[in-house]
């Protein structure tokens, strides 16, 4: 491989800590906020030489695309997960791609999202959600609020049609943190509201005042004890 041709594939990579965020405005003028223990990765050159707007993901981003035109037509912005393509021309809209599991939410405008193995593209309006489990080929479809989904930019996070059990997922994944249920039950826990998410100590006794739940964060283990219905006995 030449020098030049090095150059022109040369990445450029950005991630984040366990419970970090990071704002990134892209050589195009579009901007992406990178959760915690997320990344991105694509090469300026083949974006500025070839006008080829494509990057790669891990973890979970959110994206607002500005919209790019060449002679008149426009240009296509990919985000590539593990097993998904989403290709957009200018939009806002969120990417999740953690342990298997893949999902978009788009907020604005119009995305086109590639299935592995599908014949044709789904196309996405706003309010759809679309998540890929790549571990049993399932994909599920619904409409959302997109902001039960991408509040986590803006630094809270909606608990609404969240459980318990689910909103452990996120600590886990976000923030780094083994959760552990005293009574597994628990995980059952609806949930309703809005959380600071900034920090996970803030975070964590938010989520006290919300379910009552006696939740204690030692080191790099949340432990979660007390079920509603044992403090009303």
């Amino acid at each position: 491989m030449s020098l030049g041709t090095f150059l022109v594939l040369k990445e450029e990579s950005y991630e984040t800590a366990y419970g970090q965020l990071l704002q990134l405005e892209l050589p195009d003028g579009s901007s992406v906020t990178l959760n915690g223990n997320s990344s991105i990765s694509y090469s300026p050159m083949v974006w500025k030489l070839f006008d080829s707007r494509k990057l790669k993901l891990t973890g979970e981003v959110f994206f607002d695309v500005a919209k790019k035109e060449k002679e008149g037509q426009s240009v296509k912005f990919q985000v590539l997960t593990r097993n998904l393509t989403i290709e957009v021309l200018g939009t806002r809209f969120n990417v999740i791609d953690r342990a298997g599991k893949e999902s978009v939410v788009l907020e604005e405008g119009i995305v086109q999202l590639f299935l592995p193995q599908a014949e044709k593209p789904l196309e996405m309006l706003p309010g759809d959600y679309i998540s890929y489990n790549s571990r049993i080929s399932a994909m599920l479809r619904m409409k959302v609020q997109p902001e039960e989904y991408t509040s986590w930019k803006d630094k809270y996070i909606v608990l609404n049609n969240k459980t318990l059990g689910e909103l452990a997922q996120i600590i886990t994944s976000v923030y780094g943190k083994k959760v552990i249920f005293q009574n597994p039950g628990d995980k059952e826990i609806p949930l309703e509201g809005k959380v600071p998410s900034d920090e996970i100590k803030i975070l964590i006794t938010a989520l006290h005042l919300v379910t009552k739940l006696d939740i204690k964060l030692k080191d790099d283990i949340v432990t979660i004890s007390n079920s509603q219905e044992e403090l009303t006995n």
